[in-house]
């Protein structure tokens, strides 16, 4: 998975935008089909293009709660949401803690239940960026 991942910043790189898996969100990443991989890295890459950051900055819905701070995307086509952090560090950051399935509740339970460990992580992650 870190190949993937690797080649996925590779991509961004133009656009000045990293992205970063917490290690839950690599797990839910890779129960995913290769042909869904696929689709769920591009809706990533078009998210980047098109404003990765929250309203104003960018495209982003704020998301609420103990959630506060993350965005999500949310595809039409797939049934699933990606949850993730942006944060601005030189470059922007995006901290991809979730992906599940557009159930109502379920992925924001999911996310909700990693924040201590994916803060941690991606604190580490900022630190060493900078």
């Amino acid at each position: 998975m870190s190949a993937v991942v690797d080649r996925l910043n590779v991509v961004l790189g133009p656009l000045n935008v990293e992205v970063f898996f917490g290690k839950k969100a690599l797990d839910d990443l890779s129960k995913y089909s290769k042909d869904q991989q696929e689709k769920i890295l591009a809706l990533i890459i078009s998210r980047a293009k098109k404003g990765p950051l929250i309203k104003p900055d960018g495209i982003g819905e704020a998301l609420h709660g103990n959630l506060h701070g993350f965005t999500k995307i949310k595809p039409k086509a797939m049934a699933l949401r990606i949850i993730y952090r942006p944060e601005v560090n030189g470059t922007v950051i995006m901290g991809i803690i979730a992906i599940g399935p557009r159930d109502r509740e379920k992925v924001y339970t999911l996310a909700g239940e990693r924040l201590v460990a994916f803060n941690r992580e991606f604190r580490k992650f900022v630190d060493a960026k900078k």
